[in-house]
């Protein structure tokens, strides 16, 4: 049975069926400059997912992992483009499946994560929990950032012109 503090760093690979089989528990930390896909989204990669994931058999004997991932994320704001930090927990509810055909047959309360053989990419799982978990449209709360304040003062100053800016004829509110 692995078990780490959840300070600790998460290994790459683990035997999950193993895991699975002896009831055991993976807690840990993943840094984003390990998750590469993630690390496209992000401002900077300074930081680290935790993970608390406990291994087990459920009621029809599948191998099943649940527990969460959290983090929070250095994103872009897309009203201002400044960094702001959203904080993002992924809830997994995942079966070791070993075919389509196993996948489909899974209720909907499990995701499926197809394995070639008994080890289970630990931080490809946690990359993928955390990129599900992304927010459409990352943006500070209403009223952090005041870039769209400014865009409408510069809107409605130049809307007073006879021809304001042509960039700006198709963005009247």
């Amino acid at each position: 049975m692995h078990s780490a503090s959840a300070s600790s760093p998460l290994p790459h690979h683990v035997d999950a069926v193993k895991l699975c089989q002896q009831g055991g528990h993976l807690s840990g930390s993943a840094s984003f400059a390990q998750l590469h896909r993630l690390g496209d989204q992000l401002c900077h990669q300074n930081g680290q997912a935790q993970v608390d994931w406990q291994f087990s058999l459920d009621e029809q004997s599948r191998k099943v992992i649940h527990g969460t991932v959290t983090a929070v994320l250095p994103l872009v704001c897309q009203r201002c483009l400044e960094q702001v930090d959203v904080a993002v927990q992924a809830d997994t509810s995942l079966a070791l499946v070993w075919s389509d055909e196993q996948a489909a047959q899974l209720s909907r309360s499990l995701d499926p994560v197809l394995m070639e053989n008994d080890v289970l990419d630990v931080l490809a799982t946690v990359e993928d929990g955390l990129l599900l978990a992304l927010p459409i449209v990352a943006t500070h709360e209403k009223g952090v950032c005041e870039i769209g304040n400014s865009l409408k003062n510069f809107w409605r100053k130049h809307q007073r012109q006879r021809n304001p800016p042509i960039r700006f004829r198709c963005w009247q509110t």
